[in-house]
């Protein structure tokens, strides 16, 4: 039963995400957060690409969304482009560091509680060492990167890169082995 609730809830929150956006959002300056929202979306697309023969982490199908590469599009084209204009618009820019640092938080928090959820259901199951912890980083490191992105682009892409290696490291991606 839970997972039938659950399931239905992951297909309604990129309509939540659409909804929020389109309420709080500033739609008026979209084209500011635009190469932002191309980031976030060649991040996933890269890390897709990458992790296709070795996956680290795997969405499960459910009623609504049949299977990982789906559950990815629908994350990559919906959820993503409307988080980053939601949380880039609303960023407290002039506020103290402290200030900033809760905004971050709170967002973290908030897709990590949604993970937690998602993982509870089994809609989304971890492998090769991958875990709820590191997914967890996974969410810090997204938001600060976006927010990095917007200000000072490269150093979110050497922040990517970076990042990126190192899971391949840690991780043993055998990216020598791929096609």
């Amino acid at each position: 039963m839970l997972h039938t609730v659950i399931s239905y809830f992951r297909m309604a929150l990129p309509l939540i995400y659409i909804t929020a956006t389109w309420k709080f959002a500033d739609w008026r300056n979209w084209k500011k957060y635009y190469p932002s929202i191309l980031f976030i979306v060649s991040v996933d697309f890269f890390i897709s690409v990458l992790m296709y023969e070795y996956p680290l982490w795997t969405f499960r199908g459910s009623l609504m969304v049949p299977n990982h590469t789906i559950a990815d599009f629908i994350i990559a084209f919906i959820t993503f482009p409307n988080l980053t204009l939601l949380y880039l618009s609303m960023f407290p820019y002039k506020l103290h560091w402290f200030k900033q640092f809760v905004y971050i938080a709170v967002w973290v928090i908030i897709e990590v509680m949604l993970e937690s959820l998602f993982m509870f259901a089994k809609l989304i199951s971890y492998h090769h060492g991958w875990g709820f912890g590191w997914s967890c980083i996974v969410w810090i490191f997204l938001f600060i990167g976006l927010r990095l992105h917007q200000t000072r682009p490269l150093w979110a892409w050497v922040l990517c890169f970076v990042c990126t290696a190192f899971l391949i490291l840690y991780f043993h991606i055998p990216v020598t082995t791929f096609r």
